[in-house]
């Protein structure tokens, strides 16, 4: 039976639940055909609060154009804990679609605490693994939109992926916005949380809101003007043998309620 929380939660599911998210945050909003526009890739525990700098070899960043991803030049940002790259948009007829995406390396809970390497490798080392698990994220945001938009809807064929259903132009305080969420291709059922920016930035893991998508079709109820995001999670996907024992993915769609 499906839940809707529409108060503040937090959800103490553990790490493995709540590992770092990757999200896409814009330098600024005025962007023009044909000039460079500076985004951002955060890392962190906070919506849109960066925490730290992931590995640069593991990220790729950049553009949907003709519904290709250009990858873009990425540069790591030590004093303000985020990834620094540009874009610079062709056609603004249509929305434009920013993607990150990180190929998660495997970590393992070991008899030494937390260390990043593969199962083998550690346990060639004489380390005891507990557990090992591999996490890959992805981040969409969606920019200029407008109300006979065409693409924001594009799938891009990530392994989870969220697709807006509802046009994020016509997204209104008090509304539903609906979005599509594949897994593999297939339609994804389970939990989705939603928050925007600026409401909690006290304290990590907190959502504005949470339900359950059926069918891959949830409903996320807008409750405030601005940038918003709304995540889903897979946890114990198949391993690889003798790297990690789980794959677990993670997806972040961004969009601007005005």
């Amino acid at each position: 039976m499906k839940r809707v929380i529409t108060f503040l939660l937090v959800i103490a599911l553990g790490a493995p639940a709540f590992s770092h998210e990757l999200t896409i945050k814009a330098r600024n909003n005025s962007m023009k055909a044909g000039e460079l526009f500076p985004v951002t890739v955060q890392s962190a525990h906070k919506f849109i609060v960066p925490e730290e700098v992931e590995i640069l070899s593991r990220v790729k960043a950049g553009i949907i154009e003709d519904g290709k991803f250009i990858a873009s030049e990425l540069t790591a940002n030590d004093p303000e804990l985020c990834i620094d790259f540009t874009v610079t948009p062709k056609d603004l007829s249509q929305s434009v679609i920013l993607v990150a995406m990180k190929d998660g390396e495997s970590w393992c809970v070991t008899n030494e605490g937390g260390k990043s390497g593969a199962r083998r490798e550690l346990e060639a080392q004489g380390l005891k693994v507990i557990s090992a698990n591999k996490y890959d994220k992805y981040a969409k945001a969606i920019y200029n939109t407008s109300p006979d938009d065409k693409n924001f809807s594009s799938v891009l064929g990530h392994p989870l992926e969220l697709i807006p259903i509802t046009n994020p132009a016509n997204a209104k305080v008090g509304e539903y916005f609906d979005v599509r969420i594949l897994l593999n291709g297939q339609p994804y059922t389970g939990p989705v949380w939603a928050t925007y920016d600026g409401f909690v930035t006290e304290y990590e893991n907190t959502y504005a809101y949470y339900t359950e998508a059926e069918n891959g079709v949830a409903h996320v109820k807008i409750t405030a003007p601005g940038w918003w995001g709304i995540r889903a999670a897979q946890s114990g996907l198949p391993g690889v043998e003798g790297d990690y024992d789980a794959l677990n993915l993670r997806a972040f769609l961004l969009f601007e309620v005005k």
